[in-house]
């Protein structure tokens, strides 16, 4: 069952090696859980086969640092989270590395948390898991080979900095899944060959910043009722769709960012495009409805097409434009 577990204050665990924890269909076995203590601190464990690795519960003021998470996950259904947190806040989640859980890391009614300098890799489902949390800090963190990188649900108040989310592969895989999310950012972050870079849905006042999409299948996909969000000096870089939207409506702005795939001209010479980019493809909306369709991706058929949408929007939302897209890649700081 499960192997240690922290029930008062000011408790350090370092430098263990846990292997082997119990698995059940009704307990959430554990090598370590911290349960309603604050002021401990876990740090260089090694935990290897584990049902849950790390179970934090009410608890807070603590600092996960520097472990090591080795699961056999196969499914989501017969395996538990690597750093699982729950109605835990003002943690220190730091330098640790997860592969093949269910979840990488979870939270789920947890604030004002740092998630910092992890690499959370190969796991079935989320590198990183958000439920119902507020004002949570991701920054500095890799998530390879997941399912899906981040999902934030039911959330708002999050900042996401200078993250990798690359080779995110699948049906439903994503570098971020944002779900009812409100007033959050991301910024500097870098999406490289994913299914789809970020898909959003029912997600507001989102800020996206100096990001960089890198050959991926879509670059965004906004599955609709999202508004007034802000994307601005981001660089689409060989994305197959850059973006794919539904509806006609746009209430967005998509102003000011970098398009390989722009071909207009900069007379004046002020690095700002003369001539206005409209970044959706009519095959993007067709793919979207029938995806047998994306066999026809490089045909001449599809070229026309798309040229025809942009002349004359019919399908596609007809004041979703890039008024001042950047001639040159943007350089972040």
């Amino acid at each position: 069952g499960e192997v240690l577990s922290i029930e008062a204050d000011y408790v350090t665990v370092d430098g263990f090696e846990i292997v082997n924890v119990g698995s059940s269909n009704l307990k959430d076995f554990s090598a370590i859980r911290a349960k309603r203590v604050q002021y401990f601190t876990i740090q260089n464990l090694h935990i290897r086969h584990p049902f849950f690795a790390i179970f934090i519960e009410k608890s807070s003021y603590g600092k996960v640092l520097n472990n090591k998470v080795y699961g056999m996950a196969e499914s989501e259904f017969n395996a538990g989270n690597g750093i699982h947190i729950w109605y835990s806040n003002n943690l220190e989640i730091k330098r640790n590395e997860v592969y093949q859980m269910r979840d990488g890391i979870y939270l789920e009614f947890s604030d004002h948390n740092l998630i910092d300098h992890n690499i959370s890799k190969d796991n079935v489902r989320y590198g990183l898991h958000f439920m119902f949390s507020q004002s949570n800090t991701v920054s500095h963190n890799t998530f390879n080979h997941n399912g899906a990188g981040i999902a934030i649900m039911f959330s708002k108040n999050m900042k996401m900095h200078r993250n990798i989310f690359k080779d995110n592969w699948g049906g439903a895989a994503y570098g971020v899944l944002l779900k009812e999310a409100m007033d959050c950012e991301l910024t500097y972050n870098i999406f490289e060959r994913n299914t789809t870079g970020i898909n959003v849905e029912g997600s507001n006042r989102i800020t996206y910043l100096h990001n960089d999409f890198k050959s991926n299948g879509w670059a965004i996909k906004s599955r609709g009722a999202n508004y007034h969000n802000l994307f601005t000096k981001n660089n689409f870089l060989n994305n197959s769709f850059d973006l794919a939207y539904n509806g006609p409506l746009n209430q967005n702005s998509f102003d000011g960012n970098y398009w390989s795939e722009y071909t207009g001209y900069d007379l004046d010479k002020d690095g700002i495009g003369d001539i206005p980019h409209r970044p959706i493809k009519l095959f993007s909306y067709l793919v979207n409805k029938s995806r047998e369709s994306i066999i026809l991706l490089r045909s001449i058929f599809i070229d026309i097409i798309d040229f025809a949408e942009k002349i004359s929007p019919v399908l596609t939302p007809d004041n979703l434009v890039d008024h001042s897209p950047s001639i040159k890649k943007i350089e972040h700081d």
